[in-house]
C-alpha cells in the first residue's frame, strides 16, 4: 500500500519510536472514537507529542489510518496460509479458526475501515483485496480437493470459494467467536462434499 506516510520513514531508532508510538495510539483512538470523529490531534494528544510531531511522518489521518490497517491486513493475510496438515478437515478446521482468531483480534479496527471506505476509495480498495486473496486461496484449495476426488466435482471453485469466504468473513463480523468453529468446518465440509467421502 502506497501512503504519504511512507515518503517519510524515520532515519533514527527515536525517530522509529515515535512514529511506532503515534500508530499505535492512533489505533487506540480510531477504535475509540471511530473514523469520521477523530482528528489528528487526538492522535497526538493519545500518543504524547505535539500536533506537529504526527504531521512529522503523515500529512493525513486518511494515512496514518492507512499505515495502522497494513499492520493488520499482514496479520490476516498472514491467518489465511494453507494449513500442512494431511487430513482435509482438520486444513479446513485450522484456516478457519485462524481467520476467525485474526478477525477476532481485530474487529474494532476492521469496522473503522468499513466506516472509512464510504469516504475513501483507497480503504474500499483494501477491503476488496483482502477478499479477493481470501477467495483466490480457498478456491485453488478446493480445485485441490477436487482433482484429488476429496470434494464434488460439480462444484466452481471460483463461486465456491466465494460463498464460503463471505459465510466466514460474515460470521466473523457478526459473531467473532473462534470456539464455533467446528459447526463451521461442518458447513464447509459439506457444502464440499467431504462429509460424504470420508
Amino acid at each position: 500500500m502506497t501512503t504519504a506516510a511512507a515518503d517519510r520513514e524515520p532515519l533514527t531508532d527515536r525517530g522509529r519510536r515515535t512514529r511506532e508510538a503515534v500508530l499505535s495510539s492512533a489505533r487506540s483512538v480510531f477504535e475509540h472514537q471511530g473514523y469520521g470523529a477523530t482528528r489528528m490531534g487526538d492522535i497526538a494528544s493519545a500518543a504524547g507529542v505535539a500536533h506537529g510531531t504526527v504531521y512529522t511522518y503523515f500529512d493525513t489521518k486518511e494515512s496514518v489510518l492507512a499505515a495502522v490497517v497494513q499492520q493488520v491486513i499482514e496479520d490476516l493475510l498472514h491467518a489465511l496460509h494453507a494449513s500442512s496438515a494431511a487430513d482435509p478437515l482438520e486444513r479446513i478446521s485450522d484456516a478457519n479458526h485462524r481467520y476467525l482468531t485474526a478477525y477476532s483480534e481485530h474487529a474494532r479496527l476492521l469496522q473503522v475501515v468499513e466506516e472509512a471506505s464510504f469516504a475513501e476509495r483507497q480503504f474500499e480498495e483494501i477491503l476488496e483485496q483482502l477478499r479477493a486473496t481470501h477467495v483466490q486461496r480457498v478456491a485453488a484449495a478446493i480445485a485441490k480437493l477436487q482433482r484429488e476426488d476429496a470434494a464434488s466435482a460439480d462444484l466452481d471453485p471460483q463461486a465456491t470459494a466465494a460463498a464460503l469466504c463471505a459465510m466466514v468473513e460474515g460470521f466473523a463480523r457478526h459473531w467473532p467467536n473462534p470456539d464455533a468453529n467446528n459447526t463451521l468446518t461442518t458447513l464447509w465440509a459439506r457444502a464440499l462434499g467431504l462429509s460424504e467421502k470420508e
